[in-house]
């Protein structure tokens, strides 16, 4: 059966499976619904209409589903299963289209998921990562502390954002992203490796890279992008080129 603190606020019309726990001075909105096996601890608010799958632990004074105008407005939040979310993380509900957060994602102390946003599964996001307004994380991205994703850009999947990048535009898929602005630094090779990725794969990539992202310029050519696309073997090299040519549209650059 639940187990919710007689300090807690559960609305009546909130469902929560049968084993959740929430813990004191804990707010459940009406239009909430917790999965199986979800932790509550206390002083957390979740509001809006406002989904959690299974498995989600959400620490104290986190924020889930409320509304950047008003705490009590329509918008929806979708968080998937097994997902950690820790203190004083705010994931906000999004209006025009529901807010999504995938699942087995670590969100630590302080981050900021705005609303619209859609993130991935898998993810580590350091103490005070922002994410904005119908920003697109995709899976496996890691971000290095008070790393800031600007509104509607996509960070492509296994890339790492280091502390307090600012990722103003998309970033590709498989890189290391430093500064302000961001500037592809190489490809992340750890968190591929961790990934299960071989080092041929990996090798691919470190080509790919050479070739796309020049050191005085990392916006790659549209002539480069068509020259590794015709000859690319590779299904992640495949990808990458693709992420980027789904993007604005690059320079035509010279033939080299």
């Amino acid at each position: 059966m639940t187990d919710i603190s007689p300090h807690a606020i559960v609305e009546r019309t909130a469902k929560l499976a049968e084993d959740v726990r929430v813990g004191h001075f804990s707010y459940i909105g009406p239009h909430v619904q917790l999965g199986p096996g979800c932790v509550i601890d206390n002083s957390v608010t979740i509001t809006g209409r406002t989904t959690l799958g299974a498995k989600n632990h959400v620490f104290p004074m986190a924020v889930i589903g409320a509304a950047e105008e008003s705490p009590d407005g329509p918008g929806r939040c979708t968080i998937g299963q097994a997902n950690a979310i820790r203190e004083h993380v705010t994931i906000y509900a999004g209006a025009d289209k529901p807010t999504q957060v995938g699942s087995d994602n670590l969100i630590m102390i302080g981050c900021q998921i705005g609303p619209g946003a859609v993130v991935g599964d898998h993810g580590i996001f350091a103490n005070c990562t922002y994410v904005g307004p119908a920003a697109r994380v995709e899976d496996y991205v890691r971000s290095s502390g008070f790393a800031i994703i600007q509104a509607k850009v996509t960070v492509g999947a296994y890339t790492f954002t280091a502390g307090y990048a600012d990722i103003d535009r998309d970033a590709p898929p498989y890189a290391i992203v430093q500064g302000c602005p961001f500037r592809v630094r190489g490809v992340n090779t750890e968190n591929l490796k961790r990934c299960g990725f071989g080092e041929d794969d990996i090798r691919a990539l470190k080509d790919a890279f050479r070739e796309l992202f020049d050191p005085a310029n990392d916006k790659p050519s549209a002539k480069a992008l068509r020259k590794l696309h015709a000859r690319a073997k590779n299904t992640h090299v495949l990808r990458l080129v693709e992420f980027i040519r789904s993007g604005p549209a690059p320079a035509e650059g010279d033939d080299g």
